[in-house]
């Protein structure tokens, strides 16, 4: 062996060889700086044989390069632990604050993940998971759908869908409505396994209880003050059926956007609206004007009343104080019948003569009233000075 082959050899201990320069021509080696590959010239084409052998070289001078000399049975088992790492690794996911993780053990619910942060299950197939966003809100638009086409302003336009937006009030009309069922998740797992379709459930529900609610409302407070309550009635009676069903939902509010009649018969529905208006005028004025009149009229009644009752009154205490009085008379009279006798005498002449003129004449001079005295005139003016 020549002195060269022993200094490969120690060479060949001591560092590590490109595997692709393994005996390499030393022409090939020069043209590397001139953009050369060891399979040749970059854009030459090769033959497809020429290439697998030289890359059946290149690793086989791979092999002499790996600690201790490691074969292939050995570096397969190292590819295999490589894969397992790897196979572990991908059980790793992460939660925001805003998501819920479920959990799954073979396609069957195993745990939900609540807390944020780094999170850990076995690797698929055995297990695999689902993230679910648990407090952005959702829209679900029912009775009419964006229009893609914008007017000259740019606004959206939208389209009314007359199968859901029609539906019949308590007293029969029909009436057009769209309205906006705003939700969230609230329970994952609910949301995920108990119903197919969350968001086509929640719209037939959604409808179904606006038709319910419409259809004990009248007409007249649909369209004006009812509604507020239109919207409660719905929202609750939404969210009863969606607990029923176990949908894992949370309906926050329904927004009525439009509420009128049917677009054929909207200008006779207006006139009726104003022929309703007048006639409330007018019976605001009717009540008005009755609510003028009636109490005075109630009044001067019970005036009346009141003045008949005084009467009756005081017609029952004279005759009850006459009575008594001719009782107490009777009773002196049986007593002493001479005494009552000239009592009643004097006091009826009493009564004759204070209610005529009393002229005294003193004719015991002879000839005409030269003597004059008017009673009268000394009485009322004896009246007067008592009254002053």
């Amino acid at each position: 062996m020549s002195n060269d082959d022993d200094q490969d050899k120690k060479n060949n201990g001591k560092k590590r060889q490109n595997p692709w320069a393994k005996n390499e021509p030393s022409d090939k080696k020069k043209d590397r700086s001139n953009n050369v590959t060891p399979f040749g010239p970059r854009n030459d084409s090769h033959d497809l044989e020429d290439m697998l052998k030289k890359a059946t070289s290149g690793m086989s001078g791979l092999k002499d390069t790996l600690p201790g000399n490691m074969g292939p049975s050995k570096l397969f088992g190292l590819g295999i632990i490589i894969a397992a790492f790897i196979w572990i690794l991908s059980g790793l996911f992460f939660i925001e604050p805003s998501e819920h993780g479920v959990v799954m053990t073979f396609g069957k619910y195993s745990k939900t993940e609540e807390v944020a942060g780094l999170k850990w299950h076995m690797p698929w197939p055995i297990q695999s998971h689902e993230i679910v966003n648990v407090t952005n809100e959702r829209r679900i638009k029912i009775g009419f759908d964006d229009f893609s086409n914008r007017n000259n302003r740019g606004d959206v336009n939208n389209r009314d869908v007359k199968s859901e937006s029609l539906m019949l009030t308590g007293d029969e009309n029909i009436i057009d409505i769209d309205f906006v069922v705003l939700w969230k998740i609230g329970d994952a797992k609910d949301y995920l396994f108990r119903i197919r379709d969350p968001e086509a459930t929640i719209k037939i529900v959604a409808e179904s209880a606006m038709r319910e609610i419409i259809g004990q409302t009248e007409i007249q407070p649909a369209l004006t003050e009812a509604r507020s309550q239109i919207q409660a009635d719905t929202r609750q009676l939404m969210q009863d059926m969606l607990d029923e069903y176990e949908a894992g939902v949370q309906i926050n509010n329904v927004q009525l956007q439009k509420v009128d009649p049917p677009a054929p018969v909207i200008d006779a529905f207006n006139d009726v609206q104003r022929a309703r208006q007048e006639k409330e005028e007018l019976r605001n004025k009717a009540e008005a004007y009755r609510n003028g009149i009636i109490p005075v009229a109630r009044g001067e009644a019970d005036k009346m009343i009141q003045e008949a009752e005084a009467y009756q009154q005081e017609v029952v205490n004279r005759a009850t104080g006459d009575a008594a009085r001719f009782s107490a008379i009777y009773n002196e009279y049986k007593n002493a019948k001479t005494v009552t006798s000239e009592r009643l005498y004097i006091e009826a002449l009493e009564k004759v003569i204070g209610n005529s003129n009393t002229v005294i004449l003193d004719n015991a001079g002879g000839q005409g009233a030269v003597p004059y005295l008017s009673i009268d005139a000394l009485t009322n003016k004896s009246k007067t000075n008592k009254a002053n």
